[in-house]
């Protein structure tokens, strides 16, 4: 099953050390605001469905949590413990940054496994 896919940067907190920890990982990203306001006539809480396949990015290499942030491209930027959202969408707009809402994991057969993360 191939799904089309781009370079994405999460930022995992890291609350032991206040810090964002980095990871440029390869992703299929979707938009899903318009598609979920189209079929159910309201806006859904997640604007994103973002799915990480372990055949493209080793599921073990990488933590990702609820509340961690997503860029929708390759970005370098160290961002601050405390504001870092509010700086990366005002650097790259609202409509490419996502605070993770949900993780999910499945894990079928090596060729499938991969997390689901729902993003707003």
């Amino acid at each position: 099953m191939d799904f089309p896919k781009q370079e994405i940067t999460l930022y995992h907190k890291d609350t032991d050390n206040k810090v964002y920890v980095r990871y440029s990982l390869i992703a299929s990203f979707r938009n899903t605001s318009i598609q979920n306001r189209n079929r159910t006539g309201v806006s859904s809480t997640d604007k994103a469905l973002i799915r990480v396949f372990a055949r493209d990015c080793n599921l073990d290499t990488y933590e990702v949590e609820k509340g961690d942030l997503i860029v929708n491209k390759r970005v370098n930027d160290e961002i601050s413990y405390d504001k870092g959202l509010t700086e990366l969408r005002n650097k790259y707009g609202e409509s490419n940054t996502y605070k993770i809402n949900s993780v999910d994991r499945f894990v079928f057969s090596e060729e499938l496994d991969h997390i689901k993360l729902g993003a707003i």
